[in-house]
């Protein structure tokens, strides 16, 4: 077992070094293992009879013989060392020309006739050129091979006694010129048929590279603008987000200056003021949480319970005038899904809802069970949409705002999430009866466990002031701002 592990490591060193020639062209690389093996058996094979033929022969005088072997030797090593250094074509080249000079003085010593068997060693010239250097040198090749056809026959015709043998010199080389002829023009058809096989194998190669780049690219462009989506999304959330944190601060401020206007106990107002810190952490830890540069997390979760956890960052869009419901009353809806790209699109709906009612009006959400897919409802009474609007609505960059109001990927974004997550979007609008959406997601497998529990935690995180942890109650929201959570529905 020691001895085979140096073995194959010397084989494998061995396979690197033939591989490591200095060729640029992929094609031409590939094929110089092959070659430099040839090459290699070739020299060694004629090296080793040159030296046993002169040790075999010295007293017979056959000396011409062993230094034409060696000269065949000394050829192939040159040819090898050539390919070495990176002459691929070259080396090929006097491959094929030295294996035609062979042939060919075979030929002219003993003529056609005599070696009729041997004409197979014909092809090895011919494929050599056109497996190495293409088809223009196949045809040169086999020009070549008729002239030494003809040297052969020439012998033969030489070496005749009558007509009747000259005729069949004539005989024997139509019969070898036309069979050679046909192997020509197949191994022509085979040559063309495989560089085009191997054109277009690089052109693909080339062009999925293309095409993974181009995604790549889109990947993260997609990215930027979601990320800008949601920059622009927080901006418009920051009014209602302000309203809602100073009546949280005058909650506070209020229970902590009860103690000294009307001389209640700390303990009873701790409570009072626990619970507004509570909302407020909440709020902050949603809102940045939503800000963030977007990493997916796919996780499974309870829509319903998704949408209540991030309420207090829907509500605040609403301006006064805009009465709003939101029922997630239907609780138990698992869908697997990004829960940031979930909010992003739930607020780019509102955002577009309230554009949609600048004199007011009214806003519904309602999560569902719709056979094998959660369904969200959402529906405003705005102004509605043209049939030519709704037929752009998920166009990249199309809106009907003007340009300090909207970039125009707002609905582009959520078509993506909803077709990413394998869901369905539905539209019905009209001008001056509202809109009204339909987003079906498909429910979790059966067995699936809620993933990432740490998502579904609506805790917010310690407050510097005294670590406080809860969730704000899911109840009736109504501040100045004028809007309204009229159905939040019993959990």
């Amino acid at each position: 077992m020691t001895a085979r592990v140096p073995l194959l490591s010397l084989w494998h060193g061995f396979i690197g070094w033939m591989n490591r020639v200095p060729i640029h062209s992929r094609r031409d690389r590939r094929n110089a293992l092959t070659l430099q093996a040839i090459l290699a058996v070739t020299t060694t094979a004629t090296l080793f009879t040159a030296i046993a033929s002169c040790a075999a022969g010295a007293d017979r005088g056959s000396g011409g013989e062993s230094g034409l072997i060696l000269m065949i030797s000394v050829y192939t090593c040159l040819c090898f060392c050539l390919l070495r250094h990176g002459l691929f074509r070259l080396a090929t080249s006097l491959t094929v020309v030295g294996g035609l000079l062979l042939i060919g003085m075979s030929y002219q010593a003993y003529g056609l006739q005599a070696q009729s068997g041997l004409q197979i060693t014909l092809l090895l010239p011919l494929l050599f050129s056109g497996l190495f250097l293409g088809r223009g040198a196949v045809w040169w090749t086999a020009l070549a091979n008729a002239v030494v056809l003809g040297i052969g026959a020439h012998t033969d015709l030489r070496l005749a006694t009558d007509s009747m043998q000259a005729s069949q010199v004539l005989s024997n080389l139509l019969l070898a010129g036309m069979n050679f002829l046909v192997l020509v023009m197949i191994l022509d058809r085979l040559i063309l048929s495989s560089q085009r096989a191997i054109n277009r194998s690089e052109e693909l190669n080339a062009l999925c590279l293309e095409l993974t780049r181009q995604v790549e690219e889109k990947e993260r462009a997609y990215e930027r603008l979601l990320q800008t989506q949601k920059m622009e999304t927080v901006g418009r959330l920051s009014t209602g987000i302000a309203h809602d944190f100073n009546a949280i601060l005058s909650v506070i401020l209020g229970h902590a200056t009860s103690v000294d206007k009307r001389g209640g106990s700390i303990d009873a107002v701790l409570p009072g003021i626990r619970q507004a810190a509570r909302s407020g952490a909440t709020l902050t830890r949603r809102l940045l949480s939503f800000s963030r540069t977007h990493v997916r997390q796919v996780s499974t979760f309870d829509l319903a319970e998704a949408i209540d956890e991030v309420r207090p960052l829907i509500l605040p869009m609403f301006p006064r005038g805009i009465v709003a419901s939101l029922d997630t009353s239907t609780s138990g809806l698992l869908v697997r899904a990004d829960r940031d790209e979930l909010v992003l699109a739930l607020l780019n709906i509102v955002s577009n809802a309230c554009d949609a009612m600048p004199q007011g009006g009214r806003f519904f959400l309602s999560v569902e069970a719709d056979g094998a897919h959660a369904a969200l409802k959402l529906e405003d009474t705005g102004i509605g949409m043209t049939p030519e609007v709704l037929a752009r609505m998920f166009e990249p960059f199309f809106t009907t705002k003007p340009k300090d109001k909207g970039t125009g990927i707002g609905m582009t974004t959520v078509q993506r999430f909803v077709a990413e997550h394998g869901g369905q979007i539905d539209v019905d609008s009209a001008p001056g009866q509202g809109t009204r959406m339909r987003i079906r997601l498909p429910l979790a497998q059966a067995g699936s466990e809620i993933e990432d529990g740490a998502d579904l935690d609506i805790s917010p995180a310690p407050v510097a002031a005294g670590d406080y942890r809860g969730a704000a109650p899911a109840t009736e929201h109504k501040t100045a701002g004028g809007y309204r959570d009229a159905g939040s529905g019993t959990r």
